[in-house]
């Protein structure tokens, strides 16, 4: 409950900010490529990165220009992940290595600057932008696992963004862009795990196409 009423806060703020500026709102969406960076702090050698998933991200964003080409990028992103990873325990499974996925959605709340150039063709700038991106995770399924390597997983995450773009008007007011973002986890996601194992990070990476229009 706590997570959807600082999402209704969020966008009453943005709202509020918004009213005297000259801003520009929008909607984004697009495939995301969900992969982990996992490290241990023994010599296990059993334990490692298991692939990567195709997910999704959507989400609302207002974007604030404070000075010309300059402009303060934030709003919402649901986002979902997986952490995947191969687990090989001698005793148990007879060395035969297992993989662990996890399946988490994520509420993103983007803080970018975001950086313009004058037009490259007509009607069209390119963009740069980079940033901080709190996340905070909603829910998480492990149904299918077999060791349980991690009982639970941290409720916040902190990642760095950068990417960029081309933004095409299509109108007075009206504009469209796609970009390439990536965005690379700063903090453990896992809070308690099995302790059968040694102890065990676990970070995630995000690249994502975005596809949006803003007015």
């Amino acid at each position: 409950m706590k997570k959807y009423l600082l999402s209704a806060i969020l966008m009453v703020g943005l709202g509020q900010l918004s009213i005297a500026q000259d801003y520009r709102i929008g909607i984004k969406l697009g495939p995301t490529l969900s992969l982990s960076r996992t490290a241990t702090d023994g010599n296990s050698s059993g334990i490692e990165r298991d692939g990567s998933a195709i997910k999704f991200l959507i989400g609302a964003f207002v974007d604030l220009p404070f000075k010309e080409n300059y402009h303060f990028h934030t709003g919402i992103n649901f986002a979902s992940k997986t952490s995947q990873i191969s687990v090989t325990d001698p005793g148990v499974l007879a060395g035969r290595p297992v993989s662990e996925r996890y399946d988490h959605e994520y509420l993103q709340i983007p803080l970018l600057l975001k950086l313009y150039t004058n037009e490259v063709v007509l009607d069209t700038r390119a963009f740069f932008n980079f940033g901080m991106v709190p996340e905070l995770r909603l829910n998480t399924d492990n149904k299918d696992n077999t060791v349980d390597l991690v009982n639970e997983f941290n409720g916040f995450d902190l990642s760095g963004n950068f990417g960029g773009g081309l933004e095409h008007s299509i109108g007075v007011n009206t504009r469209v862009y796609g970009s390439l973002n990536y965005y690379i986890g700063f903090l453990n996601q896992i809070k308690e795990q099995n302790p059968l194992y040694d102890e065990l990070q676990i970070k995630s990476n995000l690249f994502s196409l975005e596809i949006g229009i803003k007015f």
